[in-house]
């Protein structure tokens, strides 16, 4: 009977019980693809990874670099693209298992480049003697590809909520956002009306299906802590049947490309760049803190690279 071994992490935290539940399949090479799709039912996480050899042929065209390892993602219901926690988390789990080559002296970054859904993209990994302490993923291309505009829609889009119309900030728009995996953005007047959010879990996968998302990143501009938190958000997908996800990386890279597009980030640029941290999961006890570097301004979005720490929780084999 075939077994394979996985390796389970909490992702945007360095602790664990907080975070994003995560698990990989380090050495995936003889999993079907039916079976990827049994074992990501059975793990039962908002997603599972199964890592392949990367293809040495395949070059980034950036870097000209070789293509270290190919993901593939899968939530309990189907295979996703792109997604930003499974990132983050998988190379953490890589870095421990000696995949990702040590920087000299085993404190500081190495760049690799790895295959997802939506292509070739590079990860960084920061070591601190000879530990990762932080993954930054470089997303894709920022892009809006619809809005809700329509004062019935977005009424109904409250309802599904559990609120009220008035409980929308009306200063930013409702818009379907991407950086390689589309989220519709619903921005909440304050933190609190965020926190009593009660989805109708059929309605909102209609709205936000409809409308071309994978889930719903209801935030509020108003957060738990001060500093560089500039957001605090939660990201709902019951049509994958994730009711409330506790780190969503994809969603909140485009979340951030988002604020910078539309100028919403009290903050000043550092040589181009916006950074800055969104919360998630509070509201769930699994807090989670994703750490974004945007390029760019209201003009154009260049790059959207988000990062984290991971906590490994779990280790073990599943037979097939």
């Amino acid at each position: 009977m075939p077994e394979y071994r996985f390796v389970q992490l909490d992702v945007f935290t360095d602790k664990r019980f907080q975070g994003n539940p995560l698990a990989v399949f380090p050495e995936a090479q003889g999993i079907t693809d039916e079976q990827m799709m049994k074992i990501a039912r059975e793990m039962n996480l908002s997603e599972t990874v199964f890592v392949l050899p990367g293809n040495t042929g395949k070059k980034n065209s950036d870097s000209n670099a070789d293509v270290l390892r190919r993901l593939r993602i899968f939530t309990p219901t189907r295979e996703i693209p792109f997604a930003g926690h499974p990132v983050v988390g998988t190379w953490n789990a890589l870095a421990r298992e000696g995949v990702v080559p040590l920087p000299e002296g085993g404190t500081g970054r190495t760049r690799i480049h790895h295959e997802v859904g939506i292509g070739v993209l590079p990860v960084d990994v920061q070591f601190k003697d000879r530990q990762p302490v932080q993954v930054v993923m470089t997303q894709g291309e920022f892009k809006t590809l619809a809005e809700i505009d329509d004062p019935h829609e977005q009424a109904e889009l409250a309802r599904a909520l559990g609120r009220l119309r008035e409980d929308l900030d009306e200063s930013l728009p409702i818009q379907v956002i991407s950086t390689g995996l589309p989220s519709l953005a619903v921005p909440m007047r304050s933190l609190a009306d965020l926190r009593d959010v009660k989805i109708n879990s059929q309605l909102l996968g209609e709205i936000y299906t409809r409308h071309g998302g994978t889930g719903a990143l209801v935030f509020a501009r108003e957060t738990l802590e001060i500093g560089n938190s500039r957001a605090h958000a939660r990201f709902f997908a019951p049509a994958d049947n994730i009711p409330e996800d506790p780190a969503t990386g994809s969603a909140c890279g485009a979340l951030g490309a988002y604020l910078v597009h539309h100028g919403a980030l009290e903050l000043e640029p550092q040589d181009g760049r916006f950074k800055f941290v969104i919360e998630q999961g509070d509201f769930i006890l699994r807090p989670s803190r994703i750490h974004l570097d945007v390029k760019g301004d209201t003009r154009a979005v260049k790059e959207v690279k988000v990062g984290g720490a991971s906590a490994v929780v779990a280790k073990g084999e599943v037979f097939v």
